[in-house]
């Protein structure tokens, strides 16, 4: 892939999603909504087993996205229309999810033990992370001020930069391997600088975000946070491709792979900062 269409692919990617992350939390819910199904629909196509006929393996497909975006469209239901009572359908989920084994039985799958195993993981891997960040964006934190879509592009800009800085600094002065059996070019000095960077960061988003109102420890200790389970993610989703056999989980970003190669470090990420503002404004 050329370097102008890695460019111009990366250009018009960084500038959606700026953009929808900063106008309002509709415009972000509805940007990491679709993102959701994108990267379930990655996973599913290298995951669910292609077995009976083409309808059969749509109609998996299909419930594989339907069950992993369950809990994010519920939210989305919720912020977005004020279908506050969306959220009284989380007491179906139990039904709908033990309706799958019927599914399996049914379609006559030739692995259903498989399959079930994976709609599990799109629920855990991708479908609870964004519903996490919706609860984020929308949720009246006292301390977001009514713009908790800011954090969400601020967690995306520390997410980036410890990756970026990482990446640049790493590969000039890294000689320490940090975890070379997934991925060699990963670097101890790398992930230090990788830290610099979403300090730094944390720092700028503190004086640009000024409506968050929140002190400068925080944002320092939601920099480790952001560099260390971001690595751990970009090597889970290694260790997932690996065990797959592939390279690129998709193709839909030219030059770039697959949204969910854009977002291993992101989704890994949202649980544990979504725990630390938890415990941040419970505790102090």
């Amino acid at each position: 892939m050329s370097l102008k269409t890695r460019t111009i692919t990366g250009l018009a990617f960084g500038a959606v999603m700026i953009g929808g992350c900063l106008v309002h939390p509709i415009s972000c819910t509805i940007l990491f909504l679709l993102i959701t199904v994108l990267c379930l629909w990655e996973l599913g196509g290298h995951v669910l087993t292609q077995d009976g006929t083409a309808a059969v393996n749509l109609t998996r497909t299909i419930r594989f996205l339907f069950i992993g975006s369950y809990f994010p469209f519920l939210l989305a239901l919720k912020y977005i229309g004020g279908y506050e009572e969306a959220s009284k359908l989380v007491y179906l989920f139990p039904a709908i999810a033990f309706l799958m084994f019927l599914f399996e039985l049914f379609g006559k799958s030739l692995k259903p033990f498989h399959n079930l195993a994976f709609l599990a993981l799109g629920v855990l891997y991708i479908g609870l992370p964004f519903s996490l960040l919706i609860w984020m964006c929308n949720e009246p934190i006292a301390a977001f001020g009514g713009v908790g879509n800011q954090f969400i592009l601020a967690m995306l800009f520390m997410v980036w930069a410890s990756d970026v800085f990482a990446y640049l600094l790493g590969s000039k002065i890294g000689k320490n391997k940090m975890f070379p059996r997934i991925s060699p070019n990963k670097t101890w000095e790398g992930t230090f600088s990788g830290v610099a960077g979403a300090i730094l960061t944390g720092y700028l988003c503190s004086l640009v975000f000024v409506s968050l109102n929140l002190p400068i420890p925080f944002w320092i200790g939601m920099a480790f946070i952001c560099t260390l389970f971001g690595i751990l993610g970009d090597l889970v989703e290694s260790m997932f491709k690996r065990s797959l056999g592939i390279k690129d989980s998709g193709t839909l970003l030219p030059g770039h792979g697959g949204f969910l190669d854009r977002f291993d470090a992101f989704i890994f990420v949202i649980p544990f900062v979504y725990t630390y503002v938890v415990l941040y404004f419970q505790l102090w």
